[in-house]
């Protein structure tokens, strides 16, 4: 493994916390620590962006192993195809808010009334894209143990995208927050913190599987040349 490599997988990681930090103190400037990380803003531009880079490189990864793949459908390399599609779908998601239009269907279509449980169904969707992803996965390890330095970033990003989706659930609507704290003004408080920290977690779980990726691009760019 190139150091050069290396090196930036840790430069993502790192720029990727930069600028959470830097969101959030633009945030709590204008009296808002989650306002850079709503809808249009540049926590969700860097979100998106990050997950269309996902989506590009696995792509390549797909384009250098199908090479030697007599039947592309049957190959295990397939399943860099299927990664680069879903992290595409999610970009597309995270841009558009396509689970959250998902979930205001499902309210309509059932004329089920919406209470702080059902509220969270957007929760659950996200949470079944993360068990698709985590099925797919599981199904081509074989193509996955080539690269076993990749283990470590798929089971971190993984940790922090269920930390994530746990925030999510806790700060989706006062009610949690108020819970905790008996207190609305302390409540208002706890729910931009939980907000925020669920939008730095993405973000980080995000850079954390782009490296791993850039890596097995690399390692699967040389065994091409070999």
């Amino acid at each position: 493994m190139k150091l050069q490599y290396i090196t930036t997988t840790k430069n993502i990681i790192g720029a990727s916390l930069f600028l959470s930090l830097l969101f959030v103190l633009i945030g709590y400037h204008k009296g808002d620590i989650s306002d850079q990380f709503s809808e249009g803003k540049p926590g969700t531009i860097v979100s998106v962006l990050l997950l269309l880079a996902i989506s590009v490189t696995c792509f390549r990864i797909y384009i250098l192993r199908r090479r030697t793949a007599a039947n592309w459908l049957q190959h295990p390399s397939l399943v860099w195809l299927l990664i680069a599609s879903g992290f595409l779908f999610l970009a597309l998601d995270d841009a558009l808010k396509i689970h959250e239009g998902i979930d205001k269907s499902i309210h309509a279509m059932s004329e089920m009334t919406e209470t702080s449980f059902s509220d969270r169904l957007d929760d659950a969707i996200i949470g079944v894209y993360a068990l698709i992803g985590a099925i797919v996965l599981y199904v081509f390890r074989s193509e996955l143990t080539l690269y076993r330095f990749l283990a470590p970033y798929l089971l971190a990003g993984f940790a922090v995208l269920i930390l994530s989706i746990a925030l999510d659930t806790a700060s989706n609507g006062p009610g949690f927050a108020l819970w905790v704290t008996k207190s609305e003004s302390a409540a208002h408080s706890l729910h931009a913190v939980l907000e925020t920290l669920e939008e730095v977690c993405k973000l980080l779980a995000e850079a954390i599987f782009l490296s791993g990726f850039l890596l097995v691009l690399q390692a699967a760019a040389e065994q091409d040349k070999s």
